[in-house]
Formats: C-alpha cells, sequence, structure tokens
C-alpha cells in the first residue's frame, strides 16, 4: 500500500469504537482551547480585513464564519477561521510534530459539519483523526528536517490532516481520499521569512494551509485525480523537503489513536521558543520582589545556538501585537516587569501604552554563548533549559534555569487551568460575566453531545457576549 491509502483508509474507514475515551477528552480539553483562542483572535491585526476580502470575492454557502453574521462558501469560511483561530499564536503547542494542527482541522471539521449537518460526534471523531494523520507525517520530517529549519511545518504537513478531516466528513471514498492527498501536495508550502520580519503574513499561513487542503476534498469528490506516492515518490514529500527517503510504511499504520492526547496547551501567548524563560523570569520576580525600576539589566540564554527567530532585539513597528509576540526580550520584560505573562497583554494599545515594558525591553538581551552569561550558579548549560540573569542597580544579582519539556507535556495544563485561559480569552477585548464564560466552557466541553454542530455554532460562535454589532462593508462584525 502507498502512504496516501494507509493515511486514507486510517481517516476515513476508522470505526468510531476504535477511538478510545482518553483521545476524546483531550480532544475535548482542546476543543475548549481552540475556540478560546478563536474569541481572542476575532480582532487581532490582520483578520478584519482577511474577513473583508473574503466576504468581497467569496460565494455565499453554508459555513460561518465566527462572531460575524455572514455564512461563506466552505473554503472561503475556513480560510478566516483558521486565521481567527492561530492569529495570536496562543494555540496548541505539538512538541513532537511542530504544527499549530487545532487551528486547521477544528475549522475543516466544523464546516463541513454546517454543510452536511452532521453531529458534535462525528465532527469529534473526525478531528481527532485528523490530528492523528497529520501527526504521523509531520513526527519523521521533523527528525528528518537538518538545514531546512525555516520551512513552516503547520503549513507544509497540517493541511493533509485537514484533507483526512474533511473527507471523512464528507463521505468521501478511500480512493477519493487519496486523490484529494495527492491534490494537497500541489499546495504544499510555508516558510518562516514572514516571522523572520514580523509580518501578518506569518498568522494566516496555516489558513493558507486549511483553505488548500477543503478545496483538496472539493475538487476529489468532483473526479478529479491527485497522484498517489506524494510521500515516497521520486518527487514526493520527503524527497523534495528532507532530501531522505520516504519512512516505511510501518511508521504510517499503527492501530493506536493517540496523537491528540499528545498536544500541550500553550501557557503564554508568545513564541514557544522562550516559554522557559519566561517561567524563569516569572519566578524571579515572584521570589525576590524587585521592581522593573529596579533592573539594570537582563540577560538570557536559550540554548538553541544564538540567533533564533525570537531573540532579536525589541523594536516597534507598524504592528506590536506581532513585535511582541516574537520577541524574547519582550516578553521576558514583560514577565518581570508584571509578573505574568498574560492574553490581554498583547492588546496593541496596551503594548503601546506599557512603557515599563517598552523600557526594560531594550536592557534585555540574548548571550549566544552560555559562557558570557557569566553565572555563578549554573557552570554548564542542560540540554533543553534555557537561562535568565537579571542584573539590578544596587548591585544584586538573580539567576535561573528552566526546563522546556514541562512547558510542552500535555499534562501541564489541566483542564481547570484551560478554562481558566478560556475566560481571559474571551475577555480579550471587554470584561466579560464569569457566568456566560462558565457557560460558553462548559456547552464546548459537552461538544461531543450536540446532535447538530449548525446549531452549537450559532450558539457558541456566531454571536459573542462582548460584542455590539456595527456595519462595516455590507456585513455585521462586532465591536465594544
Amino acid at each position: 500500500m502507498s502512504v496516501s491509502e494507509i493515511l486514507a483508509e486510517l481517516a476515513v474507514d476508522t470505526p468510531s469504537q476504535a477511538i478510545p475515551r482518553s483521545s476524546r477528552d483531550a480532544a475535548a480539553k482542546m476543543l475548549l482551547d481552540t475556540c478560546g483562542c478563536a474569541f481572542c483572535g476575532m480582532e487581532a491585526p490582520g483578520i478584519p480585513e482577511l474577513i473583508d476580502l473574503e466576504h468581497e470575492l467569496g460565494a455565499v454557502g453554508n459555513a460561518s464564519v465566527y462572531f460575524h453574521e455572514m455564512k461563506m462558501a466552505l473554503p472561503s469560511a475556513v480560510l478566516c477561521n483558521a486565521a481567527m483561530i492561530h492569529a495570536l499564536d496562543f494555540d496548541n503547542n505539538y512538541n513532537h510534530a511542530d504544527i499549530h494542527i487545532m487551528s486547521i482541522v477544528v475549522p475543516i471539521a466544523f464546516a463541513c459539519c454546517e454543510a452536511t449537518g452532521d453531529s458534535g460526534h462525528n465532527c469529534l471523531n473526525a478531528i481527532i483523526l485528523g490530528v492523528e494523520s497529520a501527526s504521523r507525517i509531520a513526527k519523521p520530517y521533523v527528525r528528518a528536517r537538518r538545514s531546512h529549519k525555516y520551512f513552516l511545518t503547520t503549513s507544509l504537513v497540517g493541511g493533509w490532516g485537514g484533507v483526512a478531516t474533511a473527507a471523512r466528513l464528507l463521505g468521501l471514498s478511500t480512493k477519493q481520499t487519496v486523490h484529494a492527498m495527492g491534490i494537497y501536495y500541489a499546495h504544499t508550502c510555508g516558510n518562516r521569512q514572514a516571522l523572520l520580519e514580523r509580518a501578518l503574513t506569518k498568522r494566516i499561513q496555516p489558513a493558507i494551509a486549511a483553505k488548500a487542503a477543503i478545496y483538496s476534498v472539493l475538487l476529489a469528490q468532483r473526479g478529479i485525480s491527485g497522484p498517489e506516492f506524494v510521500f515516497e515518490g521520486k518527487a514526493g514529500f520527503y524527497a523534495c523537503y528532507t532530501r531522505d527517503p520516504s519512512p516505511p510504511e510501518e511508521e504510517f499504520a499503527s492501530p493506536a489513536i493517540s496523537a491528540v492526547q499528545e498536544l500541550s496547551v500553550k501557557q503564554f501567548p508568545t513564541c514557544g521558543v522562550h516559554h522557559a524563560n519566561i517561567a524563569s523570569a516569572l519566578y524571579l520576580k515572584h521570589e525576590q520582589g524587585f521592581t522593573c525600576e529596579q533592573i539594570k539589566r537582563v540577560e538570557f540564554f536559550l540554548n538553541e545556538g544564538g540567533g533564533t527567530l525570537v531573540s532579536m532585539p525589541f523594536a516597534l513597528s507598524k504592528i506590536p501585537q506581532i513585535d511582541a509576540q516574537f520577541c524574547a526580550p519582550y516578553a521576558i520584560a514583560l514577565a518581570l516587569n508584571k509578573g505574568r505573562v498574560a492574553i490581554t497583554d498583547f492588546n496593541p494599545q496596551q503594548i503601546l501604552d506599557d512603557q515599563n515594558t517598552l523600557d526594560l525591553a531594550q536592557r534585555t538581551s540574548e548571550h549566544a554563548r552560555f559562557a558570557n552569561m557569566r553565572l555563578k550558579h549554573y557552570s554548564q548549560p542542560r540540554p533543553g533549559y534555557k537561562y535568565t540573569k537579571v542584573t539590578l542597580h544596587d548591585g544584586r544579582v538573580f539567576e535561573h534555569e528552566h526546563p522546556s519539556a514541562p512547558l510542552n507535556d500535555p499534562s501541564a495544563m489541566n483542564l481547570a487551568q484551560v478554562r481558566d485561559k478560556f475566560k481571559q480569552c474571551v475577555s480579550m477585548y471587554a470584561e466579560v460575566d464569569p457566568g456566560v464564560s462558565e457557560h460558553l466552557a462548559d456547552a464546548i466541553l459537552d461538544f461531543e453531545d450536540v446532535s447538530s454542530v449548525s446549531e452549537f455554532i450559532a450558539a457558541i460562535l456566531r454571536k459573542t457576549p462582548i460584542r455590539r454589532p456595527f456595519k462595516n462593508k455590507g456585513h455585521t462584525k462586532y465591536r465594544e
């Protein structure tokens, strides 16, 4: 069997009873987190403009655009919703596969179920199997990737998870799903240049993959053919993107459905590379109680060879939200100043008004070599650990090391903590009654039991408790 056929059978032929309860519970938790990310991304820079364009160019259809009184054709709605979920880079981590997969499979699953009238149970199955399919492709890619660090794994691989999700919900055969995977290979793309330049393109790249995935499935459904050997072929994915042979077929054929249990919830709305440094900064702030004004300088070591995507000095541009999210000096300074790194701190106006953090970020810098940190309490760097050092004006010095692994562990955020994060996300732009947030969280966690995904979306994601409607370019949006 070809790898595409193995994955197609996984996607469309796996019986519901083969999915363990543990995977369903993990998927429910991740769905709550993903919906929260949609709330805080609804008006992030670039998202209203994207929705306006799709509304202008796209066809009317059966799929809702979250928090807007409009419906679009599936590819357009999926594009808008996926971008919204990923906008603030607060959606899931997948440490073993390096993909923000929920931002792709969830909007695809919801849109397909709106089109077909399907249930929450079947929708959750498709989400779980989409995650599973993408993980089996991504893990060997991440292992093989060496000199190709500037490809964006979510965009390269995540779309195949979206294909699996849509193919199951739209009733494609195994053969049609193989064709859909082949068609998607023609769309495979994604790179980190937008991140290097702090451009808004970064937050829509997974959305581009999601739109391509659902479009590929719709083409296959209509009889368009795609190549079958897109993974192991001479010009297949692994040959092109890793220059290594394709992994053996057995790697794609495990009977276990467990990948969704390996997803972790992000604790901070920033790039995950420097989360351990944020954790160290929070520890030092809470333990020592110094003020921002007392800090002379801050030094940090990412243990990744120096010069990473996030280690550049902080500088404001036209998009302060992205400047802050993808800059370790800013995030560390924020933690040391406020003793927290919350989603509300990344409201663009909040960033501009927080002069203490802006100033401290200028006094925060990376050392590419561990020896240059001149740490008193840590003689050698440990693999997977990050290091933070704070020097005060009075000469006192505080140091801390923190491992990255616990922050990426699926168990790092329990359900109660994810509920708290959800409440913060819902209140990104204005305070929301806690009872309303609790009701929304309960409804999302009960998603598997809903008989109609369309009714769920109308109740939870078509309206928002924190906006009053206004008209813009012919459609209704929500603001404070």
